[in-house]
């Protein structure tokens, strides 16, 4: 009997540990991606605007990792969507500085992010790619934290680096 109330007592005690500790990180992360790309605004901005584009540069398009795709008519501009079984992007808007996306994931998750343009010199464009994930307080998603900027950054870094290599080869 003395064994079950100490390993309940320690499993209480833990969880109570892990809560604490949850609150020193914050309940929003933002995972960002930046490149020079030598093209025109308008080029960029018509290249991440359309969905349909989006399978010559986007690496969560490209490594068919989502079955059912399917792309609204209009590809592109605010309230085109990209849908899967895995998920749904929406353009929720889009100017000459930037687009922004919304991405509701499988399982409920909900995630705002977009690209943004910059001038990096008189001969290039900085493009930023990002993500702003919300957490809850549970302390299985704040830890989760760790994880998301390792996943998503590399996978960021090659679909930035093809969106460059196909916006300046096709110029």
């Amino acid at each position: 009997m003395k064994l079950i109330k100490f390993g309940l007592l320690s499993v209480v005690v833990l969880f109570l540990a892990l809560t604490c500790l949850s609150f020193l990180f914050p309940s929003h992360l933002r995972v960002a991606r930046v490149i020079n790309i030598a093209a025109s605004r308008e080029r960029v901005i018509n290249t991440v605007g359309d969905f349909n584009s989006w399978k010559d540069w986007n690496r969560f398009l490209s490594a068919n990792t989502l079955s059912n795709v399917h792309i609204s008519s209009p590809s592109g501009g605010k309230g085109a969507t990209l849908s899967s079984d895995e998920l749904t992007i929406r353009e929720t808007a889009a100017d000459s500085d930037g687009v922004s996306l919304h991405w509701s994931l499988k399982g409920g998750k909900e995630v705002e992010g977009g690209f943004r343009l910059g001038t990096s010199n008189t001969d290039s464009l900085a493009v930023l790619w990002y993500f702003d994930l919300h957490f809850r307080w549970y302390p299985w998603e704040k830890m989760g934290i760790f994880v998301y900027d390792r996943k998503l950054g590399p996978a960021m870094e090659e679909s930035l680096e093809g969106l460059k290599q196909f916006v300046e080869g096709s110029r």
